[in-house]
């Protein structure tokens, strides 16, 4: 006949993560952290030879911050020969693509470099082409769409519709312009065109000077058409059909690595280290973005 007690007292005791599940978790999160804190400085090592930085450019443009930080970082960094900004966006917004091309710019004037498109490079995400070397492309990748753009949704006839009126006070008659809840008027007409003008002439500026080309010949083009790659390599608006491979072989020859070494790469803006820190930013920022969006116009490239 068994015993109870003796078995009870034979029993293994649970595994340490069954009895202690959040000290164990909790290390475990530990450990990943530290460890990617240990790559990050190893990605920079005394070991590593001569690199080629990679910037990535994907997606719309609302935001400048950690692509002109990476940017800065491998200009300043000596173990970086050359550097390869792979685009892959249809544009965005006008300030934060200006931010990058001038990121982009000063890094150019220390650094070899070369642009690669990837599906999509057009409007913002040309203007930062423009400030490389030489710009790749594939024969199908969309780019140019060289010009400006707004938006003024207008809500006046929904608002009436579900018995909604507004009244705003301002400073003065163009304060108010672009507001959603009335048509707008022939003055802020033209007091938004004249923005749209100014905003066009410095992205006809730089595809002029980062092509070396005439003013009139790129306003010729500036209609904001979007060309595959090869129309716009026949327009002088991209310089090789290649691939990233053949952008990074570019680079890695301008940089003076050996024709026959395999180029280290030093890829980024590295994402942040908390995916909840990232989320929480990304819900914030929507937020303020929605209510900017409601209170006033939006330009794009």
């Amino acid at each position: 006949m068994s015993n109870p007690f003796l078995e009870s007292a034979f029993t293994p005791p649970l595994p340490f993560r069954k009895r202690r599940p959040f000290l164990f978790w909790g290390g475990v999160i530990l450990a990943i952290l530290i460890c990617n804190s240990g790559f990050q400085a190893l990605r920079n090592g005394p070991l590593r030879g001569p690199l080629v930085g990679v910037i990535h450019v994907n997606g719309v443009i609302l935001e400048s911050a950690e692509i002109t930080a990476f940017a800065d970082e491998l200009r300043l960094d000596d173990k970086v020969k050359a550097v390869v900004v792979r685009v892959n966006s249809p544009g965005g917004g006008v300030g934060p693509s200006q931010e990058i091309y001038m990121a982009v710019k000063r890094l150019a004037e220390a650094k070899p470099v070369i642009v690669s498109m990837g599906s999509t490079a057009a409007s913002g995400g040309y203007y930062i082409a423009v400030a490389g070397r030489e710009i790749y492309a594939m024969p199908s990748t969309l780019t140019a769409s060289i010009g400006v753009k707004m938006q003024v949704p207008n809500a006046e006839e929904l608002m009436r519709t579900i018995g909604l009126s507004s009244k705003t006070l301002a400073t003065g008659a163009l304060k108010d312009a672009g507001n959603i809840t009335r048509e707008m008027t022939p003055e802020e007409e033209a007091y938004f065109q004249s923005l749209i003008t100014g905003m066009f002439d410095e992205f006809v500026k730089a595809v002029a000077q980062g092509r070396k080309l005439s003013e009139e010949d790129v306003r010729a083009l500036a209609d904001g058409r979007a060309m595959t790659g090869r129309q716009a390599m026949e327009a002088g608006l991209v310089d090789v059909m290649g691939d990233m491979h053949a952008a990074v072989k570019r680079a890695a020859e301008l940089g003076g690595l050996p024709a026959d070494a395999r180029a280290e790469l030093l890829e980024g803006p590295v994402p942040p280290d908390s995916l909840l820190r990232d989320l929480a930013g990304a819900l914030m920022r929507a937020g303020f973005e929605r209510q900017a969006e409601l209170q006033q116009a939006q330009f794009f490239y």
